[in-house]
Order: C-alpha cells, then sequence, then structure tokens
C-alpha cells in the first residue's frame, strides 16, 4: 500500500534552502544540549554528504574535502596511526567508529577545548587506559559550522 502526501508536506533535503541550514540547526540543537557523541556522529555523517555531492559518498571524496576544508585537523592526525594520512584516520577512526560504533574507535576518543588546551587533535593520557588520540570536538563543531556557512552562501 502507498501513502501518498501533499506536497508541503515533502521537501527535497538536497535543496540549498534546506541543505545547509538543517546541517547548522542540528549541529548547534547537539552542541547546546552537551550531547557531543551525537553531534559527531551527525557532523562526520554531514561531511560525507557533503563531499559527496550529487553522487555516492565514499572514503576518497571524504579525505578530499576533509583536506580542503579541516587541514589543521588533518596534519595534526598525520601519523596518528603509523601509514595513514589524517584524513585517512579521520574516516576510519573516527567517521567509522562513530557511524558504526556510536563512538571512535579504541584508542581514540573526543574532548572539549579546555582539555586540549586549544589543539585540534592530540594524544592525551586516558587515566586507567593508557595514550590514546583526541580530536577537540569544540573546535570540530565551530569549524563545521563555518565550512557549513560558507558552502551555504556559494549554493544560494
Amino acid at each position: 500500500m502507498t501513502t501518498k502526501i501533499s506536497l508541503p508536506a515533502s521537501y527535497s533535503i538536497k535543496a540549498p534552502e534546506h541543505f545547509y541550514t538543517v546541517m547548522d540547526h542540528d549541529v548547534a540543537l547537539l552542541r547546546d544540549q552537551g550531547s557531543y557523541e551525537t553531534c559527531m556522529t551527525v557532523i562526520l555523517c554531514c561531511i560525507d554528504a557533503l563531499a559527496a555531492g550529487p553522487d555516492d559518498a565514499d572514503r576518497n571524496k571524504f579525505g578530499a574535502f576533509v583536506k580542503k576544508h579541516f587541514p589543521t585537523l588533518c596534519a595534526e592526525l598525520d601519523g596518528a596511526v603509523p601509514g595513514k594520512s589524517g584524513a585517512e584516520v579521520l574516516y576510519d577512526k573516527f567517521r567509522n567508529g562513530f557511524a558504526h560504533l556510536r563512538g571512535p574507535k579504541s584508542g581514540f576518543a573526543i574532548a572539549n577545548d579546555s582539555e586540549l588546551e586549544g589543539r585540534y587533535a592530540t594524544e592525551v593520557e586516558v587515566e586507567g587506559k593508557g595514550n590514546w588520540v583526541a580530536i577537540n570536538v569544540d573546535r570540530l563543531i565551530n569549524d563545521f559550522r563555518q565550512v557549513v556557512a560558507v558552502l551555504g552562501r556559494g549554493a544560494a
């Protein structure tokens, strides 16, 4: 059985008037509620959507997008996994972790700006757990929102 809906009840999420503003709204809402894990999931999945353009998302598009729009984050993640670029680490350890496991993969973490003293990504000692690589969630949220704002203005 097919249910019909009226045109005003539906809209294209990819339409520029929705695509960028909804991303920004959702990230701001989650940040304001202190829902950092969910916020990271949304950001990383939105980066996939932004990188994909009109086609399917993949790791190469994700990598090219984050190298262009988050170069400092990528640079600070370079070498966190031997033989992997920062963009690959972000995809494999954070994007895949949050998308499939609800958090970064083992040995990786998110932390707030004050904990990382402004660094975008760095090694941290987690009491009783050892050394992990952490991303500054506050900085990523702010930078993501700026990227979305710029892309949204360009699409309008």
